[in-house]
């Protein structure tokens, strides 16, 4: 459990360092040219609250290809929910003009993706250390 909630802590920074990156495109997209800063401390909360959905991956055994599956999809859903529901109190999207809704989506997915992408590169790149330094020690 405490390496999990390391992970989690560690999933915390590249989660919003992705994020701030988005808020970049979106503003991008819509083009305004500066951000104020309760949208940056909306971006830490929500932040927070899917960094926490990181839970639905806690398991004490390995998990199965199909389980890990399910975690996956349950767990962009749950992201999606907590999106959804900031970005309309934030005033972030409107329901009545289904383009804003849409392309907010999109850049939800696109951070998912992207810091899923971030941290298989660092768990490989851990797994690959680990491996180099087992050889090592059983050569000598």
């Amino acid at each position: 459990m405490k390496e999990f909630v390391k992970e989690l802590f560690d999933t915390f920074f590249i989660i919003f360092t992705c994020s701030i990156l988005g808020l970049g495109v979106y503003m991008y997209l819509l083009g305004a040219n500066f951000a104020f800063l309760r949208d940056i401390a909306a971006i830490f909360v929500i932040s927070i609250l899917t960094t926490l959905t990181g839970f639905i991956f806690y398991t004490k055994r390995e998990p199965k290809r199909r389980e890990m599956f399910i975690r996956h999809t349950l767990h962009l859903i749950a992201i999606m929910i907590i999106a959804l529901i900031a970005a309309s109190y934030l005033e972030w999207i409107l329901w009545s003009v289904p383009i804003t809704v849409i392309r907010f989506m999109g850049l939800i997915i696109g951070i998912w993706v992207s810091a899923h992408i971030i941290i298989f590169y660092q768990s490989k790149k851990l797994a690959d250390d680990l491996n180099r330094k087992l050889k090592e020690r059983y050569r000598g």
